[in-house]
This record gives structure tokens, sequence and C-alpha cells, in this order.
């Protein structure tokens, strides 16, 4: 059988997770990124999803692997171009789609576990967008336009190399490892579900090759619901350091004030509602009908914060 040929758009925690899965398998990855970063086993193209027209000279794919992000304050710029970029580049080649996608287009406040199944609703700028995404990725499957369509939905991201950004990883990490006073986001002592990287770049490596998945958005499998407090208790504890770590949350107020000014303070100030009651994912699709399973979070963290003190 040849190998399957596959254009990954992106080369963060994700596109790094997802990687070693799809050499694995023996597929043929063309990655995308802005500057055409070279990873082993690679083949490198320099193109902005954001930019129309910078993907037409890439090469041929089965199957197009999304997993970019954009700063928060730039997803209505960046991602109504990016999704374009990605279905014609689908189109030319009568290509599948899959998309790293997240919670956000679920219904705000206090509720129970999001289900993969629930109608997506216009709870904010950010979610709107990605529920607009996601609507026009599945138009493209139902037209004929791309061969297929799926989504991999995780919460926040737990593990190495997260970035500065992730609410699960180096934005509460470092300060906790370094002594430093931690500021998240929100109530921190409110139950939140973490998705590990590993898994979530196992999933979409399986959606890649998986017909089970077709057509259907899915939940990556997370670890067991802990609160922002546990969280960073715990990762010091695998290290090794029992001390409690110092957590004093950013106020609501002070984010929608420095929104004035900047359009990432403003989303993020939006996205604090995640953070204000029990943020829980029910995963049992992907656990009954495909067999996954999450990594446990004491790994994870491990991983993480031995990954810090490296860096």
């Amino acid at each position: 059988m040849a190998p399957t040929r596959v254009t990954l758009i992106g080369a963060g925690p994700l596109g790094r997770a997802t990687l070693p899965h799809l050499l694995e398998r023996g597929d043929e990855v063309t990655l995308v990124t802005r500057s055409g970063t070279a990873l082993p086993g690679t083949a490198p193209f320099a193109g902005d999803v954001t930019v129309p027209g910078s993907l037409d000279g890439a090469p041929e794919a089965d199957v197009v692997l999304v997993v970019c992000n954009f700063p928060y304050g730039r997803w209505p710029r960046d991602w109504p171009p990016a999704i374009a970029q990605v279905l014609d580049l689908a189109a030319r080649d009568t290509a599948r789609v899959v998309l790293a996608g997240s919670l956000y287009s679920y219904a705000r406040g206090p509720r129970g576990p999001m289900r993969q199944d629930e109608p997506l609703v216009d709870t904010w700028v950010n979610g709107r967008l990605r529920r607009i995404v996601w609507e026009q990725v599945l138009e493209a499957r139902a037209t004929g336009r791309i061969a297929g369509a799926v989504e991999v939905r995780g919460s926040d991201y737990v593990g190495p190399a997260t970035g500065p950004n992730a609410h699960g990883g180096d934005r509460v990490l470092l300060p906790a490892l370094e002594g430093r006073t931690v500021r998240p986001l929100g109530d921190p002592d409110l139950p939140h579900a973490w998705t590990a990287t590993a898994d979530f770049g196992r999933l979409l490596a399986r959606a890649v090759h998986d017909p089970a998945m077709e057509g259907r958005a899915w939940h990556v499998p997370s670890a067991p619901a802990v609160s922002q407090r546990r969280l960073v208790t715990m990762a010091l504890e695998s290290i090794g350091r029992p001390d409690a770590p110092r957590i004093s949350p950013v106020p609501t107020a002070l984010l929608r004030l420095m929104g004035v000014f900047s359009p990432d303070m403003r989303r993020l100030a939006e996205a604090t509602y995640q953070f204000t009651a029990p943020w829980l994912v029910d995963d049992s699709p992907a656990r009954e009908e495909l067999g996954e399973t999450h990594t446990p979070l004491e790994e994870s963290l491990r991983a993480a914060m031995e990954h810090l003190r490296q860096e």
C-alpha cells in the first residue's frame, strides 16, 4: 500500500506531538510553516496559511492536517483566510481535512460535561469563529469538494513544550518551578479538564487513517479533572518538591481593562468563563468506540517540569 501523503500545517505543540505517529506509520509528511521549519522525517514547505495563494505550490496531499493556531486577538483576522486556504488546498487534490479543534464553541455557564455531539453555539467571538471553521469544512465534505473531514477537540494542554500561553502549561508551571507566584485565570479551586498533548497528537494521527472517525468531531480522552491549584501542586510533587505553590489569580477586571488596548487581552478576558465554573468533558465515544485512553496526569506534568528544568 502506498504511503499516505500528509500536509501538516503547523509545527507547534500539537504538530510536534502528532508528527512521530505519522512517521511511524510510514506517511510522507510535508510540513508547512511560515519559515519552512525542517523537522526530521519531513519535507519542509514555507507558506503562510493566512496569505491567499501562499500554499499553491505545496506538494499533492491525501490529507491536510491543520494544527496551526494564532494569537487570541488575531483569530478574527487570521482564521477566515486560513480555512479558505486549507479548503482550496484540499479541494485541489480531493484530499481529506483533519482539524485540531477546541471546546470554545460549546455553551457557557454552569453545565455538565461537554459532549462532542451537542450543538455548537455563538458563545463568544473566538468560539463563533471555530464553529464557523468546522461548519465550512463539513459543508465542503457534504458537497464533495473535499474527500472527508474530522475534527479532534481537546481541552487546555498539559505536557512538555506547551508554550507560554497554555493555561495548564508553561504559563503556570514555570513560575511554580522558579518559586514565583502563579497567576491563573478565574477560580483556582474548580475542577478543570486537562488534555495531554501526547494524547491529542496520537488521536490526530489516528484520524488521518481511521475511517471510523470520518465525518465527526471527537474529544481527546483527558485525565480526570483537577483544579488549577491541584495541577500546579501535582507538578511540583512530580519532581520531588512538596512545597505548596503561591497562587494569586489574575483579576478579570484587570484583563478587561488591558483589553481596551490589546485585542489579545480582550479575547483572554472573554475566555475566563472557562475557569469560573467546572470545565468538564465527556470523552466516552473515543474511549468506547476507538479504545483510546489518557496519559496519567502525573506523567504529563513530570515530563513538562523536566523539560522546563532542562530549558
